[in-house]
């Protein structure tokens, strides 16, 4: 019986921490398509798109030319972003808004 609590609680454990990761949508609409990704909050996301025309975001967001957050990099408050020229997007880094 302590085996099968001790299970469920590891279980619960792990569905909590799964649902308590924070994420965020970004849009990104290239000349060819438009597309949601899902981005989680504080932790350096890939995007690896090399023509991006708009980018959309709810929240405050870093977006940079390199992979793995590195290289050029514009901080984008919430709202739509256009370019008339493509903009290359390696990676994304998404913030919650300070508190203070």
């Amino acid at each position: 019986m302590r085996a099968i609590n001790l299970s469920l609680g590891i279980l619960f454990l792990i569905a909590s921490t799964s649902i308590a990761t924070k994420t965020t949508t970004i849009g990104l609409e290239t000349e060819e398509t438009s597309r949601g990704v899902i981005v989680p909050m504080g932790d350096c996301f890939g995007i690896d798109e090399y023509e991006v025309y708009t980018v959309a975001t709810t929240k405050k967001c870093r977006f940079f030319a390199g992979p793995m957050c590195t290289g050029r990099n514009a901080l984008l408050q919430p709202g739509e972003h256009s370019s008339k020229d493509p903009v290359p997007v390696g990676s994304v880094l998404c913030e919650e808004p300070d508190l203070f």
